[in-house]
């Protein structure tokens, strides 16, 4: 009897380990370009605390708390573990990750929010902040990718939890991206408050003629 020899190809488990730490590469990408670097950058230039939100427990601290800090820390562990022991809780439709064109536009959303992100920090110049600080005035930037959007940097942002619901669409995810939007809405509304108060008809005048997203 003819004996056969049963050959298992390693490419699939291969690429499903790869998958694993896409969004986790890229959450360590965007830390290190959107968040240390930038404030490296903003301090060199003569800025001494460009991180503007408090311990206070007012609303606007505690949303700014939330998006700039607690957001990230829980995705960003949430990842790591996904990352190490392939854990991540079930899907929000059962079968997409299969579909590997999706996750590939989630992957192009992700690099392309990155770029976008930093491009529009750069724009800013001293003037970027994390947080909404009445103290400190700054310039009203207009141009650049603040002639398409009123908030480019938090537009990036809300791509790059979009892009990565596409690469892992699990319900973990999931609620990250549903809390991300919540905190977003809100803190974009704060620093346009803020802006009303220090560029008064300037800015309504820039609101009047620039959609707040796209």
């Amino acid at each position: 009897m003819r004996q056969e020899t049963l050959y298992i190809h390693p490419l699939p488990v291969t690429n499903e380990i790869l998958w694993r730490y896409v969004p986790l590469v890229h959450a360590l990408m965007f830390g290190t370009a959107a968040v240390s670097t930038r404030i490296f950058l903003v301090m060199r230039r003569g800025v001494s605390n460009p991180i503007s939100f408090t311990f206070g427990d007012d609303v606007q601290n505690w949303v700014a708390r939330g998006f700039y800090v607690g957001l990230p820390a829980a995705d960003g562990a949430f990842l790591a573990v996904y990352s190490l022991t392939g854990a991540h809780g079930p899907f929000v439709l059962d079968g997409l990750t299969d579909h590997h064109v999706i996750q590939w536009i989630g992957v192009a959303c992700l690099v392309v929010s990155l770029v976008w992100v930093v491009w529009s920090q750069a724009a800013m110049g001293r003037s970027w902040r994390m947080g909404v600080n009445d103290n400190a005035r700054t310039e009203l930037i207009v141009g650049g990718p603040f002639a398409i959007s009123r908030h480019p940097v938090y537009l990036g942002i809300r791509g790059t939890m979009t892009g990565q619901l596409l690469v892992l669409p699990t319900w973990p995810v999931f609620v990250f991206w549903v809390v991300s939007e919540l905190l977003v809405q809100m803190q974009a509304r704060f620093e346009e408050m803020r802006m009303l108060r220090m560029h008064e008809a300037r800015y309504a005048a820039y609101c009047a003629r620039v959609r707040r997203w796209l």
